[in-house]
């Protein structure tokens, strides 16, 4: 179990995420707890799909709420 970083909310979703420097993306499942599995075959009707972004340091989202008529605003 791992509630303590950025990609939980409590409730189980698919996203993605580069799993290595030299590769490309790959699948990875939050389960409800916390915990992150990578490897298995995307299937959508059981849980949600959430997109996870990951900003170098030095930005900074200095507006919106991130929906579709607020979008976050990016800066340096």
């Amino acid at each position: 179990s791992n509630s303590n970083y950025y990609l939980y909310t409590g409730g189980a979703y698919w996203t993605m995420s580069p799993h290595s420097f030299y590769s490309s993306a790959g699948e990875w499942i939050v389960y409800l707890e916390g915990q992150l599995l990578g490897g298995l075959n995307v299937n959508v009707s059981s849980v949600g799909i959430r997109p996870s972004v990951n900003l170098k340091s030095g930005i900074e989202i200095t507006g919106g709420d991130g929906t579709s008529s607020n979008p976050y605003v990016i800066t340096k």
